[in-house]
């Protein structure tokens, strides 16, 4: 088996991106997420060929490069080694479009980020500790619980709590390093908040210790297990060191910078900021679990339908820290398992899609996107596969992510980790027999499901058309009109490679002048885009043309077109079916050019021949 040289894939990455325009650097689970100064300046293609890249987007102001689990921390490190670029970035050099919201998710993912590691193995060793102390197997090897050594049940016990009766410290100087700070002060002061002075929080939660009260009214007690009080703090403490930092004279910043810090951080922890926000969170917590557990599997299902779309906005990283409270509060995560049916339909609705459709490189690509959804990576599949098909691929995704999440809350189960998805989610239901097997029956039928109805209602093929099909190849003088008032050119001289290199099919772009589209052949309207971007069309002989409005104006979400036709409808050429606002696409520095894609053409276009008007294929084998 060849190494993969991670140094390599990093220098090439940069390469493409170029390295004058990277501005910082980080990573989430899956993505290798840059800030870059000019987001046009990179060709997608090229980064899609490097070694290990499973696809790239553009979102929440980030280049995202999907490298999966495992192989983006190496790359990272490979990558900060060889360039060491910010982590953090600064406004003057680059320009954030994103919301603050989406900008405060980002960064309470990517402060959350760097533990997971640490949880999903704790989650493994709890789970492992449930298989090797079950009463059931210890009886087959002989022994029962009281008669497992103390220097074992301890060595476990050490296992299983350190991460999370210091968790804490691991959360408070995930913080300092995210926002700028010392890390080891940041760590200080979360060791600091579950020192042995302090009553420990189980145990006062417990009723076997009590909070030691200061001035007669404030409880003190450990903060084990409080993910905001941490969280705030580090914020805190790494914003103040900053601006200490900036006005402490240089012989003094050693000392007396961390020694503010710390005095100021924990006195704020113990004193004003934990007892409120530590019984904030209890309740918070006790919501959550309410939620997840109203009749019917109620909360299950709502979950299951909208944490899909959470993905689909980048604002799915908030269930993180959710689930590290839940966790910490409770022990187990059950939040996670209705949220986990998302990618057992992700994948099934993927494969699908694969299966049957009669493009090869969209066959390639999503049964390459299945199998990289199935080890825990969906968004090649999500973003490259379903969202493309349309809103019926959308909706039987969200549909079946929501029934299994149901079935799941109905039936209790819940993990007692995270970090882990579709093929290696099991693992963290192994503490007992009827976790996993529930949860791995629920996971497949949610599968089969999503498969069965993306074959039933998604990709049902038409009697009429696949009749026609047949006879396609002796089809002559198929007139294709120009969508829209302006310049015709060449499909390769368009500035975007996949449409290029006709990877898509044999086409035609225009340069508009004018914003009024038209419908450039008649035919039924199979698929509309979610941002409205791209329109599909499949003639009456069968013909599969795609109308592609603009280069990477989907990440307008829709804002400048205005369609006037739905999924379904019959269309006539020379019809009015939206506008474009062109002034826009121009104000967000997008590429208006209209792009018309026969994209079944390998198989039945030998050329084109084309005039102002409109352009004509030659029908062949």
């Amino acid at each position: 088996m060849t190494k993969i040289n991670y140094q390599e894939i990093a220098k090439k990455l940069v390469a493409v991106v170029g390295e004058d325009n990277i501005v910082s650097a980080t990573h989430c689970a899956t993505r290798l997420r840059l800030q870059v100064k000019d987001r046009k300046a990179i060709d997608d293609s090229q980064v899609e060929q490097v070694e290990e890249v499973k696809g790239v987007f553009y979102n929440a102001g980030q280049y995202q490069i999907i490298l999966g689990t495992g192989v983006v921390n190496k790359v990272y490190d490979a990558l900060q080694s060889l360039y060491a670029f910010d982590e953090v970035s600064k406004d003057q050099m680059a320009k954030d479009d994103s919301s603050p919201l989406q900008r405060a998710v980002r960064n309470i993912a990517d402060i959350f980020v760097p533990i997971i590691p640490i949880l999903g193995a704790t989650g493994l060793f709890l789970g492992l500790k449930g298989v090797l102390f079950n009463e059931t197997v210890l009886n087959v090897m002989g022994l029962t619980p009281d008669s497992v050594p103390e220097w074992l049940s301890a060595s476990v016990t050490v296992l299983t709590d350190t991460a999370f009766g210091f968790l804490t410290a691991f959360i408070c100087w995930s913080a300092f390093k995210k926002l700028g700070g010392l890390p080891i002060i940041g760590f200080l002061i979360g060791l600091m908040l579950v020192s042995p002075a302090l009553p420990n929080a189980y145990a006062v939660a417990g009723g076997t210790a009590e909070p030691i009260m200061a001035f007669g009214m404030i409880p003190l007690v450990g903060y084990q297990g409080s993910i905001l009080t941490a969280l705030i703090t580090g914020m805190i403490g790494a914003t103040l060191e900053k601006k200490l930092r900036k006005i402490m004279p240089n012989a003094m910043d050693l000392i007396f910078t961390p020694f503010l810090v710390i005095l100021v951080s924990v006195f704020v922890a113990l004193f004003v900021l934990g007892p409120i926000v530590h019984a904030f969170e209890g309740q918070a917590v006790k919501v959550i679990e309410l939620f997840l557990h109203l009749p019917f599997g109620i909360g299950g299902l709502i979950i299951g339908f909208l944490y899909p779309i959470a993905v689909m906005t980048g604002m799915h990283h908030m269930f993180i820290m959710i689930e590290t409270s839940l966790i910490a509060s409770t022990g187990f995560n059950p939040l996670i398992t209705v949220c986990a049916m998302y990618g057992f339909a992700n994948a099934a609705v993927c494969l699908a899609i694969a299966l049957r459709t009669k493009s090869a490189s969209v066959k390639t690509a999503g049964i390459s996107a299945t199998i990289t959804q199935m080890l825990g990576v969906s968004e090649p599949a999500l973003f490259g596969v379903v969202m493309r098909t349309g809103m019926k691929a959308i909706l039987v995704m969200l549909g079946s992510s929501a029934v299994g999440g149901m079935v799941l809350s109905l039936l209790g189960v819940q993990a007692n980790s995270y970090g882990l998805a579709v093929l290696l989610s099991p693992l963290m239901y192994i503490y007992e027999p009827y976790q996993v097997i529930t949860y791995i029956v629920v996971g497949v039928a949610t599968f089969i499901l999503a498969f069965v109805l993306t074959n039933l209602f998604v990709i049902k093929k038409s009697e009429t058309i696949e009749k026609v099909a047949k006879t396609q190849v002796s089809a002559q003088n198929v007139k294709v009109y120009s969508p829209i008032e302006g310049e015709i050119i060449p499909i390769t001289e368009v500035n975007d490679q996949v449409f290029a290199s006709k990877m898509m099919g044999e086409g035609f772009a225009v340069l508009p002048s004018n914003g009024t589209i038209k419908a450039p052949i008649s035919g039924i309207v199979k698929m509309i885009a979610p941002t409205k971007h791209a329109i599909g069309i499949v003639t009456d002989d069968g013909m599969e043309l795609l109308l592609h409005l603009g280069i990477d104006t989907v990440e307008l979400n829709g804002a400048p077109f205005n369609l006037t036709i739905k999924e379904g409808e019959m269309i006539q050429q020379g019809q009015v079916i939206g506008t474009i606002d062109l002034k826009r696409i121009e104000e967000n520095d997008k590429d208006a050019t209209v792009m018309v894609v026969i994209t079944d053409s390998k198989k039945t276009i030998a050329g084109l021949e084309y005039n102002q008007d409109y352009v004509q294929p030659i029908l062949g084998s």
